[in-house]
Parts: structure tokens; sequence; C-alpha cells
């Protein structure tokens, strides 16, 4: 069975990329791959060369000419996956490809017939919805309140706390207490903090820059970030289907 990863937010600027950075970072001893669709930026293709190599990377566009998200492009893109080498594969879907891959499951393919097709692909398709905070929060959760009522119980989904866009811890623990008792997993990440050493974290992320380029607090503060996302992978996907 192959395993898709839907990085997904419809609001610009939460952290997509950067989550999808460092699953890079923490799979680039692996066989996984990773797919840009961000049609405005391209910003994932763009940073993981340096990572994990030209060779499991792809940029793909599936939005038409009008800007929207067609089922033919999204089975498509679905059918060539399924037949690559990769079991692990990790989509960074751009706002507007998120907002349209919502619609989609809304008003062309719902979640359960989307299921029924991947399974006769042997696809075992995941959410990881990002949530960032302060003027962002808002958006984030409207989205995500949304798009589970489309999924119901048909796909597993992940929601991910940007926790370096919040104000402060406190603030923090308010919004994980909205998925404290129902059955959506949660988990934070992405703090890096505002001192310098999170700053140089982001230029290396920018610039495409390895650990090595970074001082002694910036490798505390990027192997701080990496062991959270090596954690959220290996729960969520078992290290045993992976090697």
């Amino acid at each position: 069975m192959k395993q898709i990863n839907l990085i997904l937010q419809a609001k610009g600027g939460v952290g997509k990329s950067l989550f999808t950075w460092f699953v890079a970072q923490a799979e680039k001893d692996k066989k996984t791959s990773f797919i840009d669709l961000d049609e405005s930026t391209k910003t994932t293709a763009n940073r993981l060369e340096s990572v994990v190599g030209k060779n499991r990377i792809r940029h793909v566009d599936i939005l038409n000419d009008y800007k929207r998200l067609e089922r033919e492009k999204i089975i498509a893109l679905f059918e060539s996956l399924s037949k690559v080498q990769s079991p692990t594969i990790f989509i960074d879907f751009g706002a507007a490809e998120s907002e349209e891959f919502k619609k989609l499951l809304e008003f062309d393919i719902p979640a359960y017939i989307l299921k029924e097709e991947l399974s006769q692909m042997e696809i075992d398709l995941r959410f990881y919805i990002i949530m960032a905070g302060r003027d962002a929060f808002v958006a984030c959760y409207s989205y995500y309140e949304k798009l589970k009522l489309l999924i119901e119980t048909h796909f597993q989904m992940i929601v991910l706390i940007n926790e370096g866009t919040f104000s402060d811890a406190e603030t923090i623990t308010l919004v994980k207490q909205n998925f404290i008792g129902t059955e959506v997993m949660f988990k934070g990440f992405g703090n890096l903090g505002n001192a310098e050493s999170g700053k140089d974290v982001i230029k290396i992320l920018t610039e495409g820059k390895g650990e090595d380029a970074l001082n002694l607090m910036g490798k505390i503060t990027f192997r701080k970030v990496l062991e959270q996302v090596k954690l959220i992978i290996a729960e969520h996907h078992g290290e045993f289907e992976r090697n």
C-alpha cells in the first residue's frame, strides 16, 4: 500500500513549506518523494532539491486556465503516483490548490468515492492540516472545520499546530484544547523561537543550505524541530512500512 500525504491549508504563509522542508530533512536517507503543487511560488521544489536531490521532487500544475482544480487532473496525479517506486509521498499544496481541493470534495468527488478509487490503486491517503496563529488562526480553523466535515471518517486527518506563529505558550494550549476529546489527532511543531538561531534556520531554508551552515545554537534549534517532525512521521506512518 502506497502512502500519500497531503499538506493543506487555504491560508498562505502558515508553514506548509516549512513542515515539508523539515520532513525532507527527516526523510533524506529514505525513499520518500515530494510533490510541489504550489503554482504561484514553487517554493517547495526550489528548497528541497539541495536536501533530497532533484530526482525525488516534482512540480505539478493541477489548476486549469480558470484556476480551478478538475477531477481528471487530481485523479490522473494519483494514478501516476501509484506507479512510482517511492512507498511514501508528501504533496505540498499551495493556498489556492488547498482551497480548490476542498471544493473538489464538496462538489465533484465525495470523500467516500475518492476513498474507493484510491483503494483500487492501493493508495492510503492522509491529510495534514496546518494551523497557524495570530491573524491567520480564524481562516486556518475555518478551513479545517469545513474539510473535516467533508472528509468525515473516510481518511485520517492530523492537525499540525505551527507553534512558532502563536504569541505565547498559553495561547497554544488554548488552541490545543479545541482538539482534546475529539477523534482528530493534533501535534505541535515549528517553534523556532524569536532568537537569532531561529532566524538562521529560516535563512538556510530560504537559501537552500544545510545544517552545517548553522552555528551551535542554530543547530540546537534546528534539531529540536527536526525531532518533532520525526516523531510525527514515525507515529503516523510506521517505520516498518517505510524502510
